[in-house]
């Protein structure tokens, strides 16, 4: 983060807050996971990323602030979170209509979830105790 904040000097600033010295900013900011990092542009909240990032996607984080654009959390847009969303619900219902289809009805299932796993908390936490022990 030091090396992007000085990369960006003058172009994005990085403000520091210590969890434990300011409990009531944190409460008011809705932090509730640490590290929180939250991108402002002209005063308004644009992106918010709970736990560790890797370095490519907080550069993209960075690049995107400079240039004044909205950055983008995950990659996925409104627009596709909601085609997905769509498809999803159109296959799940295709499987309802030809008697029970659970392939249709899971696929359908896994379609729409891939719209909103990002913020899945229950997703996160397998996730990340997964990746703990596969790279042990």
């Amino acid at each position: 983060m030091e090396k992007l904040a000085q990369e960006y000097a003058g172009r994005v600033d990085l403000w520091e807050v210590n969890a434990d010295e300011n409990q009531e900013l944190l409460h008011r900011l809705k932090v509730y996971g640490i590290p929180t990092l939250i991108g402002y542009n002209n005063g308004k909240e644009v992106v918010r990323y709970v736990g560790v990032k890797p370095k490519h996607q907080l550069k993209s984080l960075f690049e995107s602030l400079s240039m004044g654009s909205m950055p983008n959390a995950n990659g996925l847009s409104g627009w596709d979170r909601f085609i997905r969303l769509g498809v999803g619900g159109i296959v799940v219902g295709l499987g309802w209509l030809n008697h029970y289809s659970w392939f249709l009805l899971i696929l359908g299932g896994i379609l729409m979830f891939t719209a909103i796993y990002d913020r899945c908390p229950v997703w996160k936490a397998i996730t990340t105790q997964f990746k703990k022990v596969a790279w042990k």
